[in-house]
């Protein structure tokens, strides 16, 4: 496995999760609307909030992260392996995410139904979606500079 494997796998994963949240928040819109008399305003605002915010997040926060994370991989020595595609205390978070998309599910009526909490994934979704470029972009390779003898 080399560097560029593992970019790729980083940006893939990101990508394909964020795919995944932004189908089950429209999933979750559907649901709104069927089963708990959510209005077309509601979901018209949440969707327009999700995609700002999602956005915004993927371009100014998540970006950072992938960056950091492109450094990191950029920094590890040979052998490569797949587990160095995030760092060990990224699994944790991962965990943690995954911990509260089922609590903001579990409670969702608390929250303000499946409008806001189907916003709230596809913002999310969006956010990765949008970061995950990140890992697909190559870094600008430094000017030569010639020397005149």
């Amino acid at each position: 496995m080399n560097k560029n494997s593992l970019y790729a796998l980083a940006g893939s994963v990101w990508g394909l999760v964020g795919l995944f949240l932004m189908i089950r928040g429209v999933t979750m819109y559907q649901t709104a609307l069927e089963t708990q008399s959510a209005t077309q305003t509601a979901l018209a605002i949440s969707i327009a909030i999700s995609i700002i915010v999602g956005v915004a997040k993927g371009r100014f926060v998540l970006s950072k992260t992938a960056r950091r994370n492109k450094s990191r991989i950029e920094s590890i020595e040979e052998p490569l392996k797949v587990h160095h595609v995030y760092a060990k205390s990224f699994y944790f978070l991962i965990a943690g995410m995954i911990l509260l998309g089922v609590s903001l599910r579990t409670f969702n009526e608390y929250l303000g139904g499946y409008v806001v909490v189907g916003g709230i994934y596809c913002g999310i979704g969006l956010a990765l979606m949008v970061s995950s470029l990140t890992y697909w972009k190559r870094d600008a390779q430094p000017a030569v500079v010639e020397e005149n003898s």
